[in-house]
Parts: C-alpha cells; structure tokens; sequence
C-alpha cells in the first residue's frame, strides 16, 4: 500500500496554529473517499468546524454527511461529484460570467461560467458573484 503524508499549516485570525496530517492511500483496502474523509476528521466532528476542501473530496453526498456531524464545507467540486440535474442542465446556458445555484437546506451548490465551467459546494456562503475588477 502506497501512503504519503502531506502538513498543512493554518493562522486564525485569532493566530492559533496548527497542523493536520493527511494520508492518501491509494487503493486502502476498498475505503470510499467519504469514509477516508470522516475518519481524518473523526476528532473534530461535531465542533463546528469549517473545512475547506479540493475537488478530489467534494460531493453533495459528503457535504450532507459532514453537516450531520456539525462540520460545515466549502470547495470546488468534480462536476460527477452529484451536481443535480436541474442545475447541471441550467449551467450548460450559462454565458461567460454568469452562474446558478441550487440550494437543499444550507447545502449550496454553484456553478458559473468562465473559461470553463466551476462547480462549488458551500455550506459557508451565499449564491453571490462579487465583480472585484
């Protein structure tokens, strides 16, 4: 079995520190990914943590199961990661810089049109689009 441990380093603003160890193992004896995700989180379930996440764990599925555990998520997501349809239908008319969301209790997900098409989960924030330039 091949594992590699990654260190991921975060400041608060209130300038607490501290230091996740992560392990990807591929092919772990069949673990799902959500499984994998629950168990790295195991100790800070129920606390009402927000964890911020890749696309590789990201889905629908996961965010609801986290919300459950008191741990709220935001993140790009894999359009395959449970994007519903209706929303995955409305994106595809999107045009540059437009977007549309879909909302099942505070489980938000979005997509928008840029060069490509981004998907996000959030359960942090708002459907909004924030011009900045």
């Amino acid at each position: 079995m091949q594992s590699r441990e990654n260190k991921i380093w975060s400041a608060g603003e209130n300038g607490v520190r501290g230091s996740i160890g992560l392990y990807l193992q591929h092919g772990a004896e069949g673990k799902k990914l959500e499984d994998t995700v629950l168990s790295l989180l195991d100790r800070n379930l129920g606390q009402n943590h927000h964890i911020y996440q890749d696309n590789y764990y990201n889905s629908v599925r996961l965010a609801q199961t986290l919300l459950d555990r008191n741990v709220s998520v935001c993140g790009t997501m894999r359009a395959n990661r449970g994007i519903p349809r209706d929303l995955e239908g409305e994106g595809k008319h999107l045009k540059k810089g437009q977007s549309a969301f879909w909302r099942k209790g505070d489980v938000m997900a979005q997509v928008w049109k840029d060069k490509r098409f981004v998907q996000m989960i959030s359960m942090i924030h708002e459907a909004t689009i924030v011009n900045t330039g």
